[in-house]
């Protein structure tokens, strides 16, 4: 499967530079552009100021760290004294964001202060600040013995700020628990961008495995990690425990906010539509997905298809075959910016989801599809078994026949909405801060070196 996966990055690799050489600027102006960058790079890094480029957002600042802080109104009962559960979000405070790792972190911190059974943290400056501002939240936090401190958010950004972290917390007799999402960075690092699957491997050995237990979004993502520490022969301790949990569907206040006219049109034209959700990057393989369509348009299927998602890495030449696509405005629609309202209306009136990524942690789209009623259409691996179970239905990776298949099946049956029987962030966030303030993890007593062993 692997040299599959490998064989098709390297065929959009090849249909993402040969869109540089076709389309890009004039040879000699890009030369002193390129010259231009490099001394830029230099002086910078000469000048103490590396961090502009180097993929850290600024230094440390308190006082405009506290104008990021979210204010929360109504009734937020106050944190416990004692045996604190800590969730880091620095990432998702410095940056913002709302999508992918960064909705995970925003709906359970949310869920988590309102219900009182955690406190989100930011780091600055080496100390932990609270996110929020209510009369009932702290500014600043100290860690204590009991703590809990849950490293929830995409930490790999600004790496060396976490081992003095994990350290001072440590020392005060707090437990920390980090978060692992995928490993997608270490496994298939051609299908990530620089920046981030760089800072990656450094997060994962000096953060991660010095943790003291690790909760993973999926089964799936849980024996990967066992396994890449057992082919990698990397150290953990022997008492680190492993746990995961699953992730919510709901969309938090969507009702107030109106769609787009586009996805009102879609939504209400009589023609079915099959739509895809996620940032358009390699992994996400929308191009077989596109060439499925493509089979179908010429056989004299009318089905459009829809995708939700904003441009991200490595994907100009597909971003232009959508944008040029004969089809595009008739039967292909690109939502480049869409909200949370916008989703909410497609998913109920889509004929399905079509799920085409090679690699995923968990795969949010296709529990949120299901929650609204929408019937799935994935590729045919683990994750999606795990999550999609019975419901979906899978296609060959990487295969638009299959895929094509699949969409001929689905035009022809009878449309039935099913109830949701997936989980809400509530009950989502329940599950992680419970299984993290009771310490109980379904790799629990055996540790890490005990479920490397009995993963042989």
């Amino acid at each position: 499967m692997k040299e599959k996966i490998d064989a098709y990055l390297l065929q959009e690799l090849h249909r993402e530079l040969s869109d540089i050489e076709q389309y890009d600027i004039d040879p000699r102006i890009r030369s002193v552009y390129a010259k231009a960058l490099e001394l830029y790079w230099t002086l910078s890094r000469l000048l103490g100021l590396g961090r502009l480029h180097d993929g850290r957002w600024r230094t440390p600042n308190p006082a405009k760290a506290q104008a990021l802080r979210t204010r929360l109104e109504g009734a937020i009962p106050p944190p416990a004294e004692r045996n604190r559960l800590l969730i880091d979000m620095t990432a998702t405070h410095r940056f913002g964001g709302h999508s992918g790792v960064q909705r995970v972190v925003r709906e359970i911190a949310r869920a988590c202060v309102e219900s009182g059974k955690g406190l989100p943290v930011y780091l600055e400056a080496g100390r932990l600040y609270g996110h929020f501002k209510h009369d009932n939240l702290p500014d600043a936090i100290e860690l204590q013995k009991g703590d809990k401190l849950l490293l929830l958010d995409s930490g790999w950004g600004f790496v060396e700020e976490y081992p003095p972290l994990l350290a001072t917390a440590h020392e005060a007799g707090a437990e920390v628990v980090g978060c692992l999402y995928d490993l997608i960075p270490l496994r298939y690092p051609a299908a990530t961008a620089v920046k981030n699957s760089a800072p990656f491997m450094p997060w994962f050995e000096k953060a991660l495995l010095n943790c003291d237990a690790i909760v993973c979004i999926s089964q799936s993502v849980a024996h990967d990690l066992i396994a890449y520490v057992r082919e990698k022969r990397l150290v953990a301790p022997d008492n680190m425990r492993i746990g995961w949990w699953p992730l919510g569907a709901d969309f938090r206040d969507c009702g107030k906010e109106a769609p787009s006219k586009l996805a009102e049109q879609i939504a209400s034209a009589p023609t079915p539509f099959f739509m895809s959700v996620g940032t358009l990057e390699p992994r996400k393989a929308y191009p077989i997905a596109l060439d499925a369509f493509e089979l179908l348009w010429f056989e004299g299927c009318d089905a459009r298809y829809v995708i939700v998602g904003r441009p991200g890495w490595n994907t100009r030449a597909l971003q232009r075959r959508i944008r040029r696509h004969r089809e595009y405005g008739r039967r292909l629609f690109w939502l480049d910016n869409a909200s949370d309202a916008d989703l909410s209306h497609l998913y109920p009136h889509a004929r399905g989801l079509i799920f085409p990524s090679f690699v995923e942690g968990f795969g949010m789209p296709l529990i949120e599809a299901t929650h609204h009623g929408a019937r799935v259409i994935a590729s045919d691996i683990p994750v999606f078994r795990e999550v999609g179970g019975d419901e979906a239905v899978y296609f060959d990776i990487l295969d638009p026949q299959s895929l094509a298949t699949r969409v001929r099946e689905a035009l022809a049956e009878t449309r039935k909405v099913r109830a949701p029987a997936v989980m809400t962030w509530r009950e989502s966030a329940e599950r992680l801060a419970g299984m993290v303030g009771s310490g109980l993890y379904q790799i629990n007593s055996v540790g890490l070196a005990g479920a490397l062993k009995s993963a042989k």
